[in-house]
């Protein structure tokens, strides 16, 4: 059951970092600061890397 909740989160974070980084591209390109994208994409990637990781260590016990 634990896997399949860790597995549910990383889809939900992929699908939300998706936009994220495509705004992030979108407001560099057209010169203003990204700095909000920037860190929601940052906080989407340590999210799944640590739920990842986790997820990893579970199955392997």
């Amino acid at each position: 059951m634990t896997i399949i909740i860790g597995v549910v989160i990383i889809i939900l974070l992929v699908i939300s970092l998706i936009p994220n980084y495509q705004a992030m591209k979108l407001a560099k390109n057209q010169g203003q600061k990204p700095t909000r994208y920037t860190i929601m994409v940052g906080i989407d990637l340590i999210l799944i890397v640590l739920i990842a990781i986790t997820l990893i260590l579970k199955m392997n016990s």
